[in-house]
């Protein structure tokens, strides 16, 4: 979903698509995101990067933890490890109040949805 230099497969052209999708992720009102297994940052979308005032560049191949307050990141390796076990749509922090963490150092609160998607790669989580 994103071009050549963002790990999009640059010997295969999108489709039409391919193209909306990306067109839909883009114009979302909230921040979107994709991890792999191992939570690290594959795709962002243009809320995203104002929310926690990286460039799309600055986040993709980096660990999500980056996103988190120092406090989060090492309760969140064993979350993400428990999901990717048995990954099932659902809210995260349900009950708890969770922030987010911009590259500026402030911490902002944050609803997260996750959403596993079954690839030939693995599961990726948007």
């Amino acid at each position: 979903m994103q071009n050549g230099t963002d790990g999009e497969r640059p010997d295969v052209a999108p489709t039409v698509s391919e193209e909306l999708l990306r067109l839909v992720v883009e114009s979302l009102p909230c921040g979107v995101l994709m991890v792999d297994q191992q939570g690290t940052i594959e795709m962002v979308n243009t809320q995203t990067d104002k929310m926690f005032g990286y460039r799309r560049e600055e986040l993709i191949g980096r660990p999500i933890e980056v996103l988190l307050p120092e406090r989060y990141r090492h309760e969140h390796h064993a979350r993400r490890a428990g999901f990717v076990a048995t990954p099932a749509a659902r809210p995260m922090g349900a009950g708890r109040d969770l922030c987010g963490l911009r590259k500026d150092g402030t911490e902002f609160p944050v609803e997260v949805g996750l959403k596993p998607i079954g690839t030939g790669e693995g599961i990726r989580v948007l």
